[in-house]
């Protein structure tokens, strides 16, 4: 199990509490959701000849602007059912806005002349509710033959899907799929059997089974907040990272004041290499939580670091100061002040961070290159010798030193330093010790020492060898 963030949503109570609210006669509460939205009459007079009920569905949206583009979306080829549950605020949005056979009487006037004046098949045109603007779809008799035979089907569904949901709670994660799967052939609009059989697929490593069952959660309830971080965090452990910020962000557009959302879609940025949008989302989540937390802090440091946004860096090591006292807070401080530009101020801090730690060769380094970008180079290059006696084996240091030394137009001691750094990395990596052989041949050539320089190329050559 992969803990409380895989729990399959249960079937009946928790996370889902109105699934089983399917299963009841639609009759029963059509009047309700009707006079919800002022389509339903509020009173009606008796019919005087045989009318025929039609069935429908209905959108309701606030403006009539909005109502116009949900009739463009349908004309462009998206199904009617679809568009309700993408845009709709008015009953059964997440049935595709079907209510069953309506007796036109029983409707407000303005639905009633909209419906009549309808061919089946075909929408009504745009017309003033309570809580809007509605649009009417009035379906064909297939259409809703259809639609009834898979309602008729829908208890039989609810069953299977607690039973399925209920095996997989248990573990039998395979028995749970067999059943998720039967519950969506016979209602393919069943989302929560779709939602729990992607996370039943995910739990057993079948992630790109489990990534189109979530999809097809989406295609149905466009504004599931759950499927939408879940695939997002799915995709992104794929690789598939622009998708993966796209269902992240529309989670955290769904759930404004989640953390845990802002949080995933923080790691969604930088797993993508978008620093600088992490570094917004990092912000985010530390506001709402109300509180400094050093992880977080790290994470915001590290990725504004990458930006780089020397601010955020700034901000974010000096609130992680508080919480983490001592020389490496200095040190984190004056990291981020030098990616700010501000040098003077970094030279402060590191100060500081080898008063407490004159054994951190780390701190020196820090200090010797803050000293050099004031051009204090004298002061720059003892740091940085006092830091190759603390770390004797690590070839940066070298590498550093010769580089302030070539600056102070000291050839001689450059190439003494990295010839030092050279046998420093000897238990580097065959990248570094080729990239030290390069640099001391390129200073060989400066001094006019042709044989040594050709040396080192070839040594160079010979250690990026296979």
């Amino acid at each position: 199990m992969r803990g409380d963030g895989d729990r399959i949503r249960p079937a009946w109570h928790g996370a889902r509490p109105d699934v089983g609210r399917r299963a009841a006669a639609l009759g029963c509460c059509l009047a309700v959701v009707l006079a919800a939205t002022g389509v339903f009459a509020a009173a009606t007079t008796a019919q005087t000849g045989p009318v025929k009920n039609p069935a429908i569905r209905m959108l309701v949206v606030r403006t009539e602007a909005e109502a116009r583009d949900a009739i463009a979306a349908h004309g462009a080829g998206l199904a009617f059912g679809q568009v309700v549950r993408e845009r709709s605020v008015g009953p059964e949005r997440e049935r595709g806005g079907y209510l069953g056979r309506v007796d036109p009487a029983s409707l407000s006037p303005a639905a009633r002349a909209a419906v009549t004046a309808t061919r089946p098949g075909r929408l009504t045109p745009v017309f003033p509710t309570e809580g809007g603007f509605g649009i009417i779809q009035v379906l064909t008799d297939r259409e809703a033959r259809e639609e009834e035979e898979r309602l008729s089907r829908e208890p039989e569904a609810l069953a299977i899907l607690k039973q399925g949901t209920d095996l997989g709670t248990q573990g039998d994660l395979e028995g749970a799929v067999t059943l998720l799967r039967r519950a969506v052939e016979l209602n393919p609009a069943l989302a929560d059997a779709h939602f729990n059989l992607a996370v039943a697929l995910a739990r057993l490593g079948r992630m790109d089974e489990a990534i189109v069952a979530m999809q097809e959660v989406l295609r149905l309830q466009p504004r599931d907040f759950d499927a939408h971080a879940r695939l997002g965090t799915w995709l992104s452990g794929q690789g598939r990272h622009g998708e993966a910020v796209a269902h992240l962000e529309r989670a955290a557009a769904l759930e404004v004041n989640s953390g845990d959302a802002w949080l995933k879609l923080a790691q969604g940025y930088d797993a993508a290499g978008r620093p600088q949008a992490a570094v917004g989302a990092y912000r985010r989540v530390l506001g709402l939580a109300g509180r400094d937390d050093a992880a977080l802090l790290e994470a915001l440091l590290r990725v504004a670091t990458a930006a780089p946004d020397g601010p955020a860096a700034v901000d974010a090591a000096r609130r992680l100061r508080a919480l983490r006292p001592g020389h490496e807070g200095f040190l984190t401080v004056a990291d981020a002040l030098m990616l700010n530009g501000e040098a003077e101020a970094a030279v402060r801090e590191y100060r500081m961070a080898v008063g407490l730690a004159p054994k951190s060769a780390r701190a020196r380094a820090g200090l010797a290159a803050a000293l050099a970008a004031l051009d204090q180079t004298a002061a720059a290059a003892e740091q940085l010798l006092q830091s190759i006696q603390l770390d004797p084996t690590n070839p940066v240091h070298y590498q550093k030193l010769s580089a302030l030394y070539e600056r102070m137009g000291r050839l001689d001691m450059a190439i003494v330093a990295l010839r030092d750094g050279a046998a420093a990395a000897t238990t580097s990596p065959r990248r570094i010790q080729a990239e030290i052989a390069d640099r001391l041949a390129a200073l060989y050539d400066q001094a006019d020492m042709r044989q040594d320089a050709a040396r080192e190329r070839a040594r160079a050559q010979s250690l990026r060898s296979p």
